[in-house]
């Protein structure tokens, strides 16, 4: 039985490492068309694929004219739905994969977004309460008391954390989000998430890619964020806004760090709920002893991939999501890839 749930893993394993998942971004320098594609698989608006293309790419395009290319090229959201039974055997096959706790809206997004199926919420959450009742059930009656949380705009604020719950299985996980847009920066797994040079690296690719530096980053006190401390207070010294220089670092408990911990508990749910099972199995099965040197660096081989395959996905699709307005919660709503774009409080380089 233990050979055949190995052999069932790394079967998994393959298929996502060379398979295809989604509609593949084009390139800074494709058609106009190519674009429009990719924007409306990700399931953004009209108005929203306008912005994109006039703010990220230089492109001047109408909404009619938009809809104009969209039924050119066949793009719709009403018709072509796929059949109920494709929609029941996509769900079942990611349930298998870990995606068991994904709520309905979540679900719709990663089959629309990331797997090209035509399907509407309603659809997938009517799949989804024949195919696990009980967990739907559990979910709906499950009530979050969140904090009141401020951040002036984009870029304003940046929250950095390590995720430890695989630690113990010696993979460890790191991620950085955006307080106000809620968008994730960079979430990477890996051998270490307490290397300050491992940190520092993330953070200067995220300063080199985006092209821009955070008014504040939000840390841990400790010794892993030495390096990214001083990295942000060397590139804001210069700035001579209230929040330049050592102000423009902060530090404090791992448990006030709100954004993080809410994407933490999220990750948990959606992702290392499976991971935690599979790597417990393997423990308890006498196949894998993390007091071996050799066994860890063979799940490392085996599973490092995958997982990083899958927080990709899971950073595409969490970016690319809605997030809704909330009763007596005064906090910006809409798109995360969205909110990011009109960066006011931004310093460029």
């Amino acid at each position: 039985m233990a050979k055949n749930y190995i052999l069932k893993v790394v079967v998994s394993v393959l298929i996502v490492l060379h398979g295809v998942i989604g509609y593949p971004y084009p390139g800074d320098n494709a058609s106009t068309e190519d674009l429009v594609k990719y924007y409306f698989c990700c399931l953004y608006t009209r108005r929203e694929i306008c912005g994109f293309l006039m703010l990220c790419h230089g492109i001047f395009v109408s909404v009619s004219t938009k809809e104009r290319m969209k039924r050119r090229l066949g793009l719709r959201r009403r018709q072509n739905h796929n059949p109920t039974f494709l929609v029941q055997e996509k769900i079942l096959e990611l349930r298998s994969e870990g995606y068991a706790n994904l709520d309905y809206r979540s679900m719709w997004r990663l089959l629309n977004s990331q797997y090209n199926l035509t399907v509407t919420q309603e659809t997938v959450r009517l799949c989804l309460r024949a195919i696990d009742s009980v967990g739907v059930e559990s979910r709906r009656r499950h009530r979050l008391h969140r904090r009141s949380y401020f951040n002036s705009g984009p870029n304003y604020l940046i929250h950095i954390d390590g995720y430890d719950k695989l630690k113990s299985y010696c993979i460890a996980i790191h991620g950085d989000i955006d307080g106000y847009s809620r968008r994730i920066l960079w979430l990477k797994a890996g051998p270490s998430n307490n290397n300050p040079r491992y940190i520092a690296k993330f953070y200067l690719n995220f300063v080199k890619e985006s092209r821009r530096i955070p008014r504040v980053v939000r840390a841990d006190a400790g010794t892993k964020n030495v390096i990214v401390r001083d990295l942000q207070i060397a590139l804001r010294f210069d700035h001579g806004d209230a929040m330049s220089e050592l102000r423009s670092f902060s530090t404090g408990r791992s448990t006030g760090n709100q954004r993080t911990e809410r994407l933490w508990r999220n990750l948990s749910e959606s992702f290392t709920f499976f991971w935690r099972n599979t790597f417990a199995y393997l423990r308890d099965a006498d196949i894998f002893c993390t007091a071996e040197p050799l066994h860890i660096e063979c799940i490392r081989y085996c599973f490092l991939p995958l997982i990083r395959s899958q927080l990709q996905e899971f950073m595409e699709t969490w970016n690319e999501h809605r997030v809704r307005r909330q009763r007596q919660i005064q906090a910006h709503t809409g798109v995360p890839n969205v909110l990011l774009l009109p960066a006011s409080n931004v310093w460029y380089i």
